[in-house]
């Protein structure tokens, strides 16, 4: 039938779109208005496809998939269906085989022509491929973060279209709480590895373009470390996509860290948890207790930020350091919780999140700079 569904994981866009609008991860740290949201999504998905919505399919991973107060306010909403999955200790289950179900079912039945999916995961590679051997299009809408990508390269290769959404899209739906503790980060997208280290996602640099922009299509690009081609007029294709190196398999010790081997990305490295930093001797004065302002605190966490960055990319593997800074922003949650637990600014300068974003600059200002020749 002419008409088109939406699939939402909505894992990865409360949490990535928080992260572009307010610098955060933390559910408990905003507020959505979920009903904006979704006319924002049912407008971008009617607009691209031309067709009227089916309606919009709601994917979450809960605690043994218990509903919350929240999760009933959403199943409320006209036109929604709300699927949860369970997490359990180390990973997420039931949302990408949810997805598939739905997606799957609806395109074998000719229910649908083209299919809408937000979400940045590579496990829903498969069902877009299986949808689309059905006969429906598949469009994949995907958050940037300060430019950067956060949409699996292999999904972005497997889609036949892309809409690119960031900051100002998602900025009106979005409030920071007041009086929330965010200095310590959670795990993206509310996954982790089974080894308890969340592995390096690689994306593309920043695009050259200025702002927010809706991409449409995906040719193959370039290597994943150089420049996406610029587009034509207000429209920009898409460049290389992200790989995902594989963080299952066992352990084994490396000469500076924990090696962890998975089953077809080879090995990726995990600092140990032996490292440590101290701020060197180009660390500006610390604040001063008497009358400290917050541009001083930004500009001690910004070289916090770089002697922690220093000290990991010291006596990390080449491979390990390019795939974390392809997945720039996003630090992999254990080191940024060192970093932030390791800092010596008062917790009242580090729940500012210009501060914080100066120590995250930092590490990534060391990294890009271990790798310059």
């Amino acid at each position: 039938m002419d008409r088109c569904a939406l699939f939402v994981d909505a894992g990865y866009l409360l949490a990535d779109g928080a992260m572009a609008v307010h610098g955060t991860r933390h559910r408990d740290a905003v507020s959505w208005d979920y009903s904006g949201l979704l006319e924002l999504l049912g407008r971008l998905a009617r607009d691209r496809t031309g067709l009227p919505l089916l309606r919009c399919y709601w994917y979450e991973a809960t605690v043994e998939g218990r509903r919350t107060a929240e999760h009933d306010a959403l199943a409320d909403l006209p036109n929604l269906k709300l699927r949860l999955g369970r997490i359990r200790p180390g990973r997420r289950e039931g949302v990408d085989a949810l997805v598939y179900r739905d997606l799957t079912m609806l395109a074998r039945r000719s229910a649908l022509c083209d299919a809408v999916v937000v979400s940045g995961d590579e496990d829903l590679v498969q069902a877009v491929a299986d949808a689309q051997d059905f006969g429906v299009r598949v469009t994949v809408v995907h958050v940037t973060v300060d430019g950067n990508w956060t949409i699996a390269r292999t999904l972005r290769q497997e889609c036949d279209d892309l809409i690119e959404v960031g900051a100002s899209h998602l900025r009106p739906y979005v409030n920071l709480l007041t009086g929330v503790d965010t200095s310590s980060p959670p795990l993206s997208n509310g996954q982790a590895t089974s080894t308890g280290f969340p592995s390096p996602t690689m994306a593309p640099p920043p695009s050259p373009h200025s702002g927010p922009h809706f991409a449409s299509g995906h040719p193959s690009g370039p290597h994943p470390l150089s420049a996406p081609t610029p587009g034509h007029g207000p429209i920009s294709s898409a460049g290389s996509g992200p790989m995902h190196p594989s963080s299952s398999g066992p352990m084994h010790a490396g000469p500076s860290g924990p090696m962890v081997t998975g089953p077809s990305s080879g090995p990726s490295y995990v600092p140990s948890q032996r490292d440590t930093y101290a701020p060197g001797p180009n660390l500006p004065a610390p604040v001063p207790s008497s009358s400290p302002t917050l541009n001083d605190a930004v500009k001690a966490a910004h070289q916090e930020g770089r002697d922690f960055g220093e000290t990991v990319a010291r006596d990390a593997p080449a491979l390990w350091l390019e795939a974390v800074l392809a997945r720039k922003p996003r630090m992999p949650s254990d080191l940024e919780a060192r970093l932030l637990q390791g800092s010596s600014l008062p917790i009242d300068f580090l729940l500012h999140d210009e501060v914080r974003h100066a120590l995250r600059r930092g590490f990534w200002d060391a990294l890009e700079q271990s790798r310059r020749p």
